[in-house]
């Protein structure tokens, strides 16, 4: 039986586990290339010319790649200050008081947080968990394209990719009614109301996200296999040449050539069109388990 907390069932401890924290990685990873992408081409439909992320000064020699990957890193990191400051202007708004700090899940994810010992209701913490993303996305894209800021390309898709954690929180209390209540701590959030208020051991949400986890992991793993074995593979089949899709379409995934001088491979966008199929897969062969489950329960 579930523990009783005030005259309130605590419904749920949403918590990253192990399992669920490799999906966050998966995911996170697959959404820095996606966002990345998206705000690249959005950058060039608009501005006329593509996004550079070259951000050495001509004649610096040896050292330009790396002052690139530098620069690029910092970018991708400084978003998490004013995400984090964003929740807890939020947590602020509804009455909280906001507390900060870092840390990394089951030493593989790292993570800022701001969290608060106020209690929300769903639709606040809703707000609370998607206004970082909101914000910025709708703030940084204008100014963006306004003064051709591409590197601002970096930062957003970072920050879209560190609000997957955000992304799935909402996802998952959006199978709760509006009533419950909700707590707030570093490592997850607890979930309070009447017994009556236990979510469809079946939902929509549920199979989003599990369409999402099966994509990103297939996408992060189909790429590997294409970028690592597939060479190593066809190179010692005897395999000279090898295309597989259209290139420069959607539908490109795979192109291989080997010569006496040199082997040479690249992976197109086809491999998001797998992630897509398999994950697709996955979220209604989950489904259809968990629903057995429930009819033999």
């Amino acid at each position: 039986m579930a523990p009783d907390t005030g005259g309130e069932t605590v419904l749920a401890d949403l918590e990253l586990t192990r399992g669920l924290t490799v999906q966050m990685t998966a995911l996170s990873t697959l959404g820095v290339i996606v966002a990345a992408t998206a705000l690249s081409a959005l950058f060039q439909a608009v501005t006329g010319h593509p996004a550079s992320l070259d951000f050495a000064p001509a004649g610096v020699g040896w050292w330009t790649n790396a002052l690139d990957v530098l620069v690029i890193l910092v970018l991708a990191t400084v978003f998490v200050v004013p995400h984090e400051l964003l929740h807890g202007l939020a947590i602020r708004y509804y009455g909280g008081r906001a507390k900060y700090g870092v840390g990394i899940a089951h030493f593989i994810l790292p993570y800022a947080y701001a969290t608060t010992d106020h209690e929300f209701t769903r639709n606040q913490f809703v707000v609370v968990l998607l206004t970082p993303l909101v914000v910025m996305t709708a703030v940084g894209v204008p100014l963006m394209l306004a003064f051709e800021w591409e590197w601002l390309v970096v930062p957003l898709a970072a920050n879209a990719a560190g609000a997957v954690a955000d992304v799935w929180m909402t996802m998952t209390l959006l199978g709760f009614p509006e009533d419950v209540r909700l707590e707030d701590h570093p490592d997850g959030v607890r979930i309070l109301g009447d017994e009556s208020d236990r979510p469809r051991a079946l939902s929509v949400t549920a199979v989003v996200w599990d369409a999402l986890s099966g994509a990103a992991v297939a996408t992060v793993g189909v790429f590997l296999v294409l970028a690592v074995v597939g060479p190593l593979a066809l190179d010692a089949l005897g395999v000279d040449s090898l295309t597989v899709g259209t290139p420069d379409t959607f539908t490109f995934l795979f192109a291989f050539s080997s010569s006496p001088t040199e082997i040479s491979m690249s992976v197109g966008p086809g491999v998001l069109g797998v992630g897509a199929v398999v994950g697709l897969l996955y979220a209604l062969v989950r489904s259809y388990r968990q629903a057995r489950k429930g009819v033999e329960e």
